[in-house]
């Protein structure tokens, strides 16, 4: 586990001391609606544990990709609103630019949230002379530097240069958190250990896929990706979605899982539509092979119980993607028989760990709870980069 320092090395009464925490509150927003506020509950704990010690808060996070410039789709304010909620008290808000002035005039215990940070070219400038004169003024205003941005793990100017401009920087308790769950999965997990993978692109997962040929026990495989696997070994997917450059990767994956006695387990049969449509009529296949024309939306009821079959003696599970078209009822059962399953009926010492958006957000649509694992991540590709052996280099500065 990494050695990380942590809000406990803090004094007990932070007044009058101004405390910048990074935080990941990167969630879809649908004019002016959040998606889903669940990123945004999970960077609470800290927050509140600092106003508590009557610190002065100022959070920083980003939104989405506006590429250094002012974007009305991406500012924090629907985030500013959704957090005052939470912590029931009235969030202050300031542009980096500006945020001199309301730092100086903060009370103790109050929270400034600061303006998208990727408005600014400086944030992820690869200039690092630039990403420093960007937190320069943020660095020289802060006490302290508290990193609970799991998700946001790239070396950017608020993640990596300005935790080097404060003394003592530190890590978040979700950052902790983060860590420590998934640092069991990579470095000492319980055997049987069972991997399901799902989703529909491969990009994110073939570094991960590398990595868990070498120390799971079975990967079962689902989603738009399973049609990859299938069709790199020939057998015929009608008019799936497939990546038909990823098919190296495929067999270099497969050839790695036989050699370290990783089974891998594909769709053996399906549910399939004629159209990428909602209200496509249901057809089963019994057959691992799809008919031309036919597009695989989830996974079939053999497929379901045999993986299903392998969850049940696991030890240790991770979930990462859906097995199907889960926004859609007809084709959401794959996806739903799943994650229940793994959270309510698969060995109740067995420790369960899940995380991605899409799976996140699937667990939210098909209200599949949150409690029966041990760790719902907040990352995405921060996750599966993680696992993969990744040390992130914003983890560098918070170590002791």
């Amino acid at each position: 586990m990494l050695n990380l320092r942590t809000l406990d090395s803090l004094p007990q009464d932070l007044s009058g001391k101004v405390v910048v925490v990074r935080t990941d509150l990167n969630v879809g927003v649908q004019n002016g609606e959040i998606d889903s506020n669940f990123r945004i509950k999970k960077a609470i704990p800290t927050i509140k544990e600092l106003t508590a010690k009557h610190a002065r808060v100022v959070v920083i996070s980003h939104l989405g990709r506006p590429e250094g410039k002012y974007e009305d789709e991406y500012t924090l304010m629907p985030i500013r609103f959704e957090l005052g909620k939470l912590l029931d008290m009235h969030i202050k808000f300031a542009h980096l630019q500006a945020c001199k002035n309301s730092i100086t005039f903060m009370e103790n215990g109050e929270v400034l949230l600061l303006e998208n940070v990727r408005f600014y070219p400086g944030e992820t400038s690869k200039d690092e002379a630039e990403r420093v004169a960007f937190v320069a003024e943020l660095g020289e205003l802060a006490d302290y530097y508290v990193n609970d941005a799991f998700g946001s793990y790239r070396a950017h100017a608020s993640t990596y240069e300005l935790a080097k401009a404060v003394a003592n920087p530190m890590a978040g308790r979700l950052m902790v958190d983060e860590v420590n769950k998934l640092g069991i999965l990579r470095e000492n997990p319980e055997k049987p250990y069972v991997a399901v993978i799902g989703g529909v692109k491969m990009d994110t997962k073939v570094p991960i896929l590398h990595s868990l040929v070498k120390i799971a026990d079975r990967i079962l495989i689902g989603g738009a990706m399973a049609y990859t696997f299938l069709a790199a070994q020939g057998i015929g997917v009608g008019a799936s979605k497939v990546e038909t450059d990823r098919f190296e990767d495929v067999n270099a994956i497969l050839a790695e899982a036989k050699a370290a006695g990783c089974e891998i387990l594909l769709p053996v049969d399906h549910l399939v539509g004629t159209e990428f449509k909602s209200d496509t009529e249901v057809i089963k296949i019994e057959t691992q092979q799809i008919p031309e024309g036919l597009i695989g939306l989830d996974i079939g009821e053999r497929t379901m119980a045999s993986y299903l079959e392998a969850i049940k003696s696991a030890k240790t599970l991770m979930w990462n993607g859906p097995m199907g078209v889960f926004e859609w009822e007809n084709f959401a059962r794959g996806t739903e028989a799943i994650g229940e399953y793994i959270g309510l009926t698969a060995a109740k010492e067995a420790f369960k760990v899940a995380g991605g958006g899409d799976t996140i957000s699937a667990m939210e649509h098909l209200r599949i709870n949150f409690k029966n694992f041990n760790h719902v991540s907040t990352g995405g590709g921060a996750m599966l980069d993680f696992l993969a052996g990744e040390n992130f280099k914003v983890l560098k500065p918070l170590m002791v």
